[in-house]
Parts: structure tokens; sequence; C-alpha cells
């Protein structure tokens, strides 16, 4: 076969090319499941600005709750980031040198990912390091389910920390347990220079407890005492700094008289000797600043608050997590913004939600929305691979459920491979034109026998339509090809099930259900018969994305489905390769992020099929086969 047609057919009949793995009796021979390892930068990805995504397929963020901390002792700040309940990842941060872009003042740092889970350590929906017991080091806090506060102490060195779980619940000198909820980020800081730490939770009214942490005794966990219910009489209700409509950075109006999950940093970032405190919340298009006009022993956080910077306010889609610290050289500051997506359109930001600012000499200034260089199209995304262009190697499409953009239509992104079948390398390519639609889901197969990859488009609804290729792009030949029975959110997955040399159509959708349509056409002219609408009884929970490849190399079609929240789900073909039975196997599957779509082919022209999973981060992963 041709290397051309081989591609081509690549990503629909994955894997039925090899069939010799079959015994003489003609029963599939027994093959061990495969093993994925999850690579962050497999091979070069440049955006359409000729950029290198270094971080190309960390997978995409739409939740960042960062923090800058020394991890690991060598006198800079690596960023630890959240982006799922559970655990917290590492990256470290680069040298200077290399992070260089420009004049040191405006450099933007690099860092290097490290791990996923960072020791191991269960912070449920949120963490903060503090020296909590004043003696040095950065001990941990983080939710204990449900809104109570666990405290781990550090009883490492430096660059070696080890954290031993102290209390699973803090609590006040009263012996009662402290209350944070869990959509909030407490904060800790010596605000009255006393050298015990401060305990700020702000509450959903609006207002901030503070609490003092009292001496502890054998390194047991400190009490904190109740110094103030509403500290400094804050009360922040609803948008402060301008009109939900306008977005203008000049106009103040008062908010509406409801309030938001919020987050809380404490920095001296004007370096007049005492702690000011910023303030990210949900119905906040922006993050406010309370100057403290007191003094370290007598601090004043009195005044109203004001957008930050001054005069040059960051306006975004609300709830902003800050994090403060000294960047390299420790001439300069840097603030890192985890936009999480609040009550103004969040959409638009579900791309450019990590801010880097820096201080300037012309002040505070923004110099990144998209600090880790990853690839990131907004939400809930969905890859395919084919050779798209015909030029032997196998390109990547990603399609996305809103595009930040354009806020009326998904987007189906075509990453160009400009490298060769051994050797890819992407750059990012203008969207393919398709009709407005929400949430494109693409399958891509060759269903008129002309050796041109035809896409398959799944969307939001209940249809699925078929855009006939070309060589330069897709014609709709019926937009209302194939209409599941129930449910909607379709996802389609192309290849042989039946071995009778055209490809049928397996459909994934909101419910969980599988949909299977035997093609009772020909290779020239597709007809999809219902063949089931809860086929082989299988579901995966909600919002299934089947994959049809052959996983265990035994000649036939297995099936691995992703989800909303069960990850990726393996069905493996225990009957024949005309008349499939799927039964659920269980071996465990790589972890992946919520809202998994898998994708396969040989991106790496090694022989073996690779993973590519989008998600509801909007990126990809690239989990390959070892």
């Amino acid at each position: 076969m041709p290397l051309r047609l081989w591609l081509l057919l690549l990503p629909a009949l994955v894997g039925c090319a090899r069939s010799a793995g079959r015994s003489a009796a003609g029963r599939p021979a027994v093959s061990a499941l495969p093993v994925y390892q999850q690579i962050i930068s497999p091979f070069p990805l440049f955006d359409s600005a000729g950029k290198a995504l270094e971080l190309a397929f960390l997978g995409g963020f739409n939740a960042p709750r960062p923090q800058l901390v020394d991890a690991d002792g060598d006198g800079d700040l690596d960023l630890f980031l959240q982006e799922v309940t559970g655990k917290v990842a590492l990256f470290e941060r680069e040298s200077l040198a290399r992070a260089e872009r420009g004049s040191a003042a405006e450099a933007v740092p690099e860092f290097r990912f490290s791990t996923s889970h960072y020791a191991g350590l269960d912070v449920g929906e949120w963490y903060r390091f503090a020296d909590v017991d004043q003696d040095g080091d950065l001990d941990l806090l983080a939710e204990q389910p449900y809104s109570y506060i666990k405290y781990y102490r550090n009883d490492g060195a430096s660059g070696a920390h080890k954290f031993v779980l102290v209390a699973d619940t803090l609590k006040d000198t009263e012996g009662r347990p402290i209350f944070s909820d869990r959509q909030n980020i407490p904060q800790l800081g010596d605000l009255d220079c006393n050298g015990r730490s401060d305990l700020l939770i702000g509450r959903l009214d609006g207002t901030v407890a503070r609490y003092e942490a009292e001496p502890s005794n054998g390194g047991s966990a400190p009490a904190f005492r109740l110094v103030a219910a509403e500290f400094e009489g804050i009360k922040i209700v609803g948008q402060q700094g301008t009109t939900p409509g306008q977005m203008n950075p000049g106009a103040f109006t008062p908010g509406p008289s409801m309030h938001g999950a919020n987050t809380m940093a404490l920095s001296d970032h004007d370096r007049d000797g005492d702690l000011d405190l910023f303030w990210g919340d949900f119905f906040e298009p922006g993050l406010l600043l309370l100057e403290n006009t007191g003094s370290c022993p007598q601090p004043n956080l009195r005044g109203n608050p004001v957008q930050f910077p001054s005069g040059n306010p960051i306006l975004t889609s609300g709830y902003n997590a800050p994090t403060f610290g000294e960047s390299e050289g420790a001439s300069q500051g840097e603030l890192v913004l985890g936009v999480l997506g609040g009550a103004f359109n969040p959409l638009r930001t579900s791309a450019e939600n990590l801010y880097y600012l820096r201080r300037t000499p012309r002040g505070w200034t923004l110099l990144s929305r998209r600090l880790l260089p990853m690839l990131d199209i907004g939400s809930e995304s969905t890859p395919a691979v084919v050779d798209l262009d015909q030029d032997g190697d196998l390109d990547l499409l990603l399609a996305n459920k809103l595009d930040p953009a354009d806020l009326k239509t998904s987007r189906l992104y075509f990453m160009e491979n400009t490298g060769s079948p051994t050797r890819p390398e992407f750059v990012l390519r203008r969207p393919l034109s398709l009709p407005p639609r929400y949430h494109y889901a693409p399958a891509f197969g060759d269903l008129d026998g002309d050796r041109v990859p035809d896409l398959i488009l799944g969307h939001w609804g209940a249809q699925l339509a078929w855009f006939r290729g070309t060589q330069n792009s897709f014609e709709a030949v019926d937009t209302a090809f194939v209409t599941i029975t129930r449910g909607s959110n379709t996802v389609p997955a192309l290849g042989d099930l039946d071995g009778d040399g055209d490809l049928d159509l397996m459909v994934g959708e909101s419910s969980g259900w599988l949909n299977y349509y035997r093609n009772t056409g020909t290779g020239q002219r597709p007809q999809f018969t219902l063949v089931g609408d809860e086929y082989g009884g299988m579901k995966v929970g909600r919002r299934s994305a089947p994959l049809l490849l052959d996983i265990d190399r035994d000649g036939d079609l297995d099936l691995v489905v992703g989800s909303e929240l069960d990850g990726l789900v393996l069905f493996r073909n225990v009957g024949t390769r005309s008349a499939p039975r799927f039964e659920r196997a269980t071996v465990p599957m790589p972890e992946v992020p919520a809202l998994a779509t898998p994708a396969a082919g040989d991106l790496d022209g090694d022989g073996d099929l690779d993973l590519v999973v989008g998600n509801v981060g909007g990126g990809v992963l690239y989990l390959e086969r070892r």
C-alpha cells in the first residue's frame, strides 16, 4: 500500500493492518496491553507567530491557582500551580540568562515542568505555602474536605522539603475547628511584625476574618486566636471598578449586591515596610488593592479598594488569584495572576488565563497573558490525527467548545506537520473554514473512495455533518447526515467494525451511551444504519468520546472511550474483526483530566500508535506508547 494511503487510513483503521498477531486457528493472539507515558515536549510545536511552545502538550488551563515559592532551594522562585482538585503541579524556574527576552527589567521567566502531583500531597480544593510555625521554612496549608484547614509541617531542609501532616483540622484557641469555605483561598503573613503568623480568611459575605497563631508546643499544630471576625471593616460585595458592559478602566460604579468566592495575597508591593492586601473575586473584573496606610506594627487597611495596577488596571473575566514575589536578581517585584473565569464572560479568558506582571521603571507592567507556553485554544478540546495535506506525514487538529476570539462558534485548528513522518514539527495554521457551530468534534476518513480524507463533524446538538475533502478545503455534503436518537454533544469515531472494507461509525454523546451505525452503503456512497443506541450496554458516565483502534495488536478494533469524569475507559474486542464483542478491561488507563477526548496516530513514526487527548483545559496531552 502506498505510504500516502496508509497514512490517510491510519486514524480510522488504526491497526487493522496488523493482523499477523492471529493464531493459526484464526483466533486473536493474546497480546500485552500497552503502557503510556505522558511527554510534555515530544517534538517542536510553534504558534501562528512562529513562537515555540516549549510546554506544548501540557493540556491547557481553565482555572490556574498559582503561588511563587523557592521549591528547590536555589534562590529563585519556582511556580506551583493547581488546576484540579487534590493536586498541585510544580514548574521549576530556569535561569534568567535563558529566560531573558529584551531587557532584564522586562524579561518573562521560563519554567520547566517538574511534576503534576508535587510530593504526592492531597491539597483538596486549595493550597497555600507559608511559614506557619515561624521556623524559617515553608509549611503548607490545604483544604480538608469539606471547608476546613489541614496543616503540613515542613521537617525537611532547604531544597528538600518534607511535609508531615500534623493536623487534619486547624482549631482556634477555644478548640473549635476553623471554617474556610472551599471556594476561598486563605492567606498567611505577619501583618503586625510580632513574629506570629496571621491567617486571613475571606467570607462569602465579603468580609475577612483575621486569626493569629499562638505558640505551639512540641511541634504540634498552632492554635489560632480570633482577632477580628470582620477585620478592618472590610466588606467587598460585587463589582467595584467598572461596569460589565463598558469594561472601561476609568469608570467607577457601585457593584451589585452579591459576592463570590475570593482569594487574597499579602505583599509589600510599594516597599514601604508594611504588607498591603490584594483581593481577587468572582464578581470583580480585575484585582483590587487595599493599601496599608499604617505601619508594620500598626497596620491600617481601612481605605477604599482600588483596581490594580493604579492608572492601568488589569481587566479580566473575574476571580483573579494573585501571587507576588521577587524575581531573579532580587531587584524587581513580580506578580503571577491566575484568571479563573468569573462573572464577566469567562470564555474570553479561557486561553489567556495566566498573567505575568513585573515592576519596571514605568510601574507594574503586564508582560504576558500566557506565562506557560503551551497549546491552549480555550476549553473542552477535541483532537484528530490525519494526513490532512496529504504530504506523507500526520498532522494534528484540535477543536474547542467556543473560540475565545469568536464566541459565536467553535473552531477547528490545523497544526501542519512541517517536519517528517519520523521527526515531526508542527506549526499552528488558520482554523478550517466550517459553518458556525458550538463544540466541534471531528473524525476523518475516506468515505467516498477518492483517497482524500473526508470529515464527519459532531457538535453540540444531536446531528453529525459530512464534509467531502478536496485538495484545498472541505465541501458540505449533508449537514444532517446522521441524527442520533437522543442526547447531544455528538462525538464521532470511524473504523471498519464489521470487516467489510468500508468505514462504520461510532458516536458518543452527552448521556454517555455509545451509538453504533453500520455502513450499509459502499466505499464510495456511505449510508449509516443504526445498529444500537446503547450498543453493547457500554456506558462511561457522561460525555462519551469514542476512539477505535487495535490497542492490543490482535487484528481487530478495540474501543477507548473518554468521558466527563471517569477518564479513559478501555473496552477490549474479544470477538473477531467482522463480529466485534466488547468487554470492559480491568487494566488501568493513563490518568487524564476531565472531559477526555482521545485520538491516536503514530506521530513519531516508531511503528506504534500514540494517544493524544483533549480535555476540559482546552489543550492536548501526548501519551507515548512505551
